[in-house]
């Protein structure tokens, strides 16, 4: 009798720790999912918030697009953004928002020559100097870009504006030599 009561009790620890193993790996794997959940409910947030261009005063480019707002907890798994955050000493608990932007200096310029070794251009916002028997080209662009985040309001009734449907931001680029390629505005949701 005493030896099937100790079989019995070393069936129940086995088949205990037979199932405390599978809640374990269970709750690995529903993390694991919860965490993909998370990084694909952010690239749709970026992927559904598409760049406006807009011109202003007939030749200043500007840009424009909605602000990705996400949680904390989000944005604590996006390893680019930890490891940047960690870079800076700081702490998650500590940013309000982000702005990550892609800008590209393109154009074709024709160079005057000022004697016969050395081609230039200068206008306001760039300057090039190629100097043919050194092979040396120098230049310097300068650039005048002003970023606006303004309110959406939800609700409109006459001249009062009340609740907040979201946030639009306006890049403008006062160099026409620079396009926006690539713009991405992250606010933290407050916890």
């Amino acid at each position: 009798m005493k030896v099937k009561e100790n079989l019995l009790f070393l069936a129940m620890i086995c088949m205990t720790i037979v199932c405390l193993l599978g809640a374990l790996r269970y709750g690995a794997k529903c993390q694991d999912l919860e965490l993909q959940v998370s990084d694909l409910s952010v690239q749709l947030a970026h992927s559904q918030v598409p760049m406006q261009r807009d011109t202003i005063r007939d030749s200043v480019p500007v840009v424009s697009q909605r602000v990705v707002e996400i949680d904390r907890t989000d944005y604590k798994q996006l390893e680019a953004d930890r490891q940047l955050i960690k870079d800076l000493g700081l702490r998650v608990e500590q940013l309000v928002s982000e702005n990550k932007m892609l800008r590209e200096a393109r154009d074709s310029v024709r160079m005057k020559a000022v004697n016969d070794s050395v081609f230039a251009y200068h206008d306001h916002w760039a300057d090039f100097e190629y100097l043919t028997r050194r092979q040396l080209l120098r230049y310097a662009v300068r650039d005048s870009f002003v970023t606006t985040v303004s309110r959406i309001y939800r609700h409109r009734f006459l001249w009062w504006r009340w609740g907040t449907k979201g946030y639009q931001v306006h890049h403008v680029n006062f160099n026409p030599h620079v396009d926006v390629k690539y713009d991405q505005y992250i606010l933290l949701k407050p916890p």
